[in-house]
């Protein structure tokens, strides 16, 4: 069956060339029914017969009949043989009851597929000039899924009370606009005289019949005066309200059922249902005889006041002749003029009443297209059109959707820019505290800062901000001594430049010392070792007036465990316990802190 031509395309046997295809065909369609309606019987004489319940659970445990089974058996033979399918149907949702959640399982899988449909339909005729093929495709896609929901409704009450629980109703009105009626304009616009326009136009009177056929469902509820009558008048005028969104359905719908009687049934059967919601359906789904009418009377009423009405009739002769003159000074000029285009012509003619003042603006302009044409600098902004009206001139659909060009829309775009996120943080970016603390990237942006400091320039500046180019030149003068008075002099001056040369440098040396003391970098250790022992030792006097002795040595370790301890042992261990510390850093804290100070170890 899976093989088998649907019902449509079974006339294209007879057109074949070769005459036995179509005979074949037919034998092999007739035997394999026989076969299924053989295998759906439980009874076939006194001797052949097997029980009920055995049976059910033989088809369903070994899959016998599965629901494909019955989808392919129902859109190849429901349209010839109807009762023998509809028997076969029952039977099996009879015998085992597990069908009927497969079959509605079934039923969904099928509404997805309505789904697909309608997104390809959306995707692939949003180009410019969509393939005949491809529109070919789609229209058959449709036609098959479609056709199994019309025959299911068709043979089984069952599985019209199922299609009525999934809410099939909505779905068949969406797919009825955005599929059926999209692909019927655009075939049409690619080949008036395709044969799948025929397909198409079946299969809207086969959906809408569908349709009425489900939806009365709630009016049999009501009618049986059922317990959930009330929500069933609820759920009726609720899918007419949501069917309202596919305009063209709606108009189809009306035109081919009346839904006064619909509405008479809801309102006598249940009379405490909202008053408001059944007007607006009312006025909704009431079909357009009186407006019709309305505008056919107002095209009489028109006519004949032009008729009866002179002053009218004398106004719109006027505006015939203007336009028959403009006519003819267009053409006059054109004689004169063949270079000139019509447009540009006519629209100076429109702006002078003489003919002779026309063609003088047209003969003084260096441009003669610039009659037309803005100034320099005024370029009329240019307009690109409107993709929507092309859509709608194509497809007749005018739809507007907040999410039309959004980006992150996944109904549309199969590749989304976007960041999942996953946890903490964003991609690219550090996790946790620590891989925080140890980025060093911007280390990499400040590099550029620290090679400036890698050169230093080492100059030898003067700072002496006092001239001794005078001193110089008097200590010259007053060191001069004569040798000839007394030799000695020349001695005790050289011993006293000595001593004053000493005492000099012992100042200097000293200054240097301050100075370096201020400018060092850190204090000397060894300095600073040997000024905090002189302080020990000095404060050591000051309390016991001797000398600071060595550490005494308290052994608290004494003899191996067994051997027995010295009483000295015993009392050292003591006094060390009674004298620890009450923190484990021993005053290495302090200590630390103190070196610090001084600058012994790096901060």
């Amino acid at each position: 069956m899976q093989n088998a031509l649907p019902f449509y395309l079974v006339p294209v046997l007879k057109s074949v060339e070769n005459e036995r295809i179509l005979p074949l065909y037919t034998s092999a369609h007739a035997y394999v029914f026989k076969v299924i309606v053989r295998l759906t019987t439980l009874r076939e004489s006194d001797a052949y017969w097997i029980e009920p319940d055995f049976y059910g659970k033989l088809v369903y445990k070994n899959f016998i009949i599965t629901v494909p089974f019955l989808f392919d058996l129902i859109s190849i033979y429901s349209r010839d043989n109807k009762e023998h399918v509809s028997r076969i149907i029952e039977t099996i949702l009879k015998l085992q009851p597990k069908y009927i959640q497969d079959l509605k399982q079934g039923l969904s899988y099928l509404l997805s597929a309505f789904t697909i449909i309608q997104t390809r339909c959306e995707s692939e005729l949003s180009e410019a000039s969509p393939s005949e093929s491809k529109l070919n495709d789609l229209s058959l896609y449709a036609q098959d899924c479609s056709s199994v929901l019309v025959q299911l409704v068709a043979i089984s009450t069952t599985l019209r009370q199922i299609c009525s629980e999934l809410n099939v109703e909505f779905a068949i009105s969406n797919f009825y606009d955005n599929v059926l009626i999209v692909l019927y304009r655009n075939i049409q616009e690619v080949n008036k005289h395709s044969q799948y326009l025929n397909y198409l136009n079946d299969m809207r009177v086969e959906l809408l019949e569908t349709f009425r056929s489900i939806i009365s469902v709630q009016l049999e509820k009501i009618m049986e005066n059922a317990d959930d009558s009330l929500l069933a008048a609820d759920k009726f005028i609720s899918i007419l309200t949501e069917c309202l969104a596919n305009s063209v359905f709606v108009r189809d719908y009306k035109t081919l059922f009346d839904i006064e009687d619909d509405l008479a049934i809801v309102q006598l059967g249940y009379k405490s249902v909202d008053q408001v919601k059944y007007d607006f359906i009312q006025k909704a789904y009431a079909r357009d005889i009186e407006p019709q009418e309305d505008r056919n009377r107002i095209k009489a009423l028109v006519s004949s006041e032009l008729e009866n009405d002179p002053e009218t009739h004398s106004v719109t002769a006027e505006q015939s002749n203007m336009e028959n003159r403009i006519e003819q000074n267009v053409q006059y000029i054109m004689e004169l003029l063949p270079h000139l285009e019509a447009a540009q012509i006519r629209k100076v003619v429109c702006s002078y009443d003489n003919v002779e003042e026309a063609v003088s603006v047209l003969l003084e302009q260096e441009n003669p297209n610039s009659a037309l044409q803005p100034a320099v600098g005024q370029d009329e902004p240019y307009i690109p059109p409107d993709p929507l009206d092309e859509f709608y001139l194509r497809t007749g659909i005018d739809r507007l959707n907040i999410y039309d060009g959004d980006e992150f829309d996944v109904m549309v775009n199969d590749k989304v820019k976007g960041i999942i996120k996953k946890g903490k943080g964003m991609p690219g970016q550090p996790k946790t505290m620590t891989a925080l603390l140890d980025d060093k990237s911007h280390i990499q942006q400040v590099r550029h800062i620290y090679r400036q400091f890698d050169l230093v320039a080492e100059n030898d500046l003067d700072d002496d901000e006092y001239d001794d180019s005078f001193e110089a030149m008097t200590e010259s003068e007053s060191r001069h001594v004569k040798l000839s008075k007394d030799a000695r002099n020349t001695i005790v001056d050289q011993e006293l430049d000595n001593e004053s040369d000493s005492e000099n440098n012992e100042s200097e040396d000293d200054q240097e010392t301050n100075q370096n003391q201020s400018l060092a970098f850190c204090e000397n250790p060894e300095l600073a070792r040997k000024r905090y022992e002189e302080k020990l030792n000095s404060k050591y006097l000051r309390r016991h007036g001797g000398p600071a002795a060595g550490p005494r040595e308290a052994d608290v370790r004494g003899k191996p465990k067994g051997q027995g301890q010295d009483s000295k042992v015993l009392l050292n261990r003591r006094h060390k316990n009674e004298n620890k510390a009450l923190s484990g850093n021993h005053n290495r804290k302090q200590g630390a802190s103190y070196k610090r100070n001084r600058g012994m170890l790096p901060s």
